[in-house]
């Protein structure tokens, strides 16, 4: 569902908007972003850096630290806002029923614990008996299930491990509550190889198969979004600009910015035709914008509606797409 309340969706998420107080300025980091997902559906998070992609999926779980805070809005996690929760029912939701995996995996791991140690807080905070066969068991088991062998491995620090085995350590550990239903992934193969990065996305496609998940997919790999997510969000200076199926958004984008941004990717095979590339540069989130932000980039401005007013997301074209664009609102 593109857009008003749908009650039967897993994550339904209103007016966010998070700000970041820093000495001498405000940045509007996410500005009023609305959107829901379904119960298994993959959704793809897309836009360029600063966009205020990865600031969603924090604010989302309450994980936006200072100077940073989210200011307003709702995020409904089976129609409770995740908001308003007491710490300590939010903690057993994030990494339950809810799973976050971040984009540096070495990072992600406190270097001065073992990986089974840290494994182990994750089940004991999670499970409330321990699995049949014990903690390291079930450890061992779902190691397997990612492609590592946990063989005399649960006592090695996050240094012994590839970057590769890192992630996918980082995977399982996100399925060990063992009843996630939303997973959050913030550019998973940003940090990997082609080869490691192809087998981290068929795992991350097995595991949604097996546990039907669903997905927030965090990345800059349009060709990603292509393969494994449902629909797309677009995403520019903090704002929603586009929300549609993949296919209807990759065939026949509507907002300017989408379409400018997928006539960027490089092609291939290769041809002589010169990567086109966005003119201009992002805008400053300290100053925002009076109009639409993406105007002074804009290939197809339309004058001072464009600089005076900022667009709302509106249907465009058709009922599989929404677009923040005066295109489109001036047309109704």
């Amino acid at each position: 569902m593109l857009n008003g309340t749908d009650r039967s969706a897993l994550l339904d998420v209103r007016g966010l908007t998070t700000r970041f107080a820093t000495p001498g300025a405000l940045i509007h980091a996410v500005e009023d972003v609305s959107f829901n997902l379904s119960p298994g559906e993959a959704v793809g998070l897309v836009g360029e850096s600063g966009s205020g992609k990865s600031t969603v999926l924090r604010s989302l779980l309450g994980l936006v630290k200072p100077p940073g805070r989210v200011v307003s809005g709702e995020v409904l996690f089976r129609g409770r806002d995740l908001r308003t929760l007491p710490a300590d029912e939010l903690r057993r939701i994030r990494g339950g029923q809810i799973s976050l995996i971040f984009q540096d995996p070495v990072n992600a791991f406190n270097p001065s614990l073992t990986i089974g140690e840290q494994l182990r807080r994750i089940l004991r905070l999670h499970r409330a008996e321990a699995p049949v066969g014990g903690f390291d068991r079930e450890i061992e088991r779902m190691l397997a299930r990612v492609g590592v062998d946990a063989s005399g491995k649960l006592n090695g620090y996050a240094f012994n491990f590839s970057q590769g085995q890192l992630q996918r350590i980082m995977i399982a550990a996100a399925c060990l509550s063992g009843s996630p239903s939303l997973l959050l992934a913030d550019e998973p193969t940003t940090s990997l190889d082609v080869t490691i990065e192809a087998q981290v996305l068929q795992l991350l496609r097995d595991l949604r198969q097996e546990l039907g998940l669903a997905l927030i997919l965090v990345t800059h790999n349009l060709a990603l979004v292509a393969e494994l997510c449902d629909r797309v969000l677009v995403m520019y200076a903090g704002r929603l600009v586009e929300d549609g199926d993949v296919y209807s958004v990759f065939d026949s984008p509507k907002h300017p910015y989408t379409q400018q941004l997928l006539r960027s990717v490089p092609r291939f095979p290769a041809s002589a035709r010169r990567v086109e590339a966005i003119s201009g540069s992002v805008p400053d989130l300290t100053a925002p914008a009076a109009g639409c932000a993406f105007a002074p980039r804009c290939e197809r401005y339309l004058g001072a509606i464009c600089d005076s007013l900022v667009p709302a997301l509106a249907p465009a074209g058709s009922a599989a797409q929404r677009a923040a664009c005066h295109l489109y609102t001036c047309q109704r």
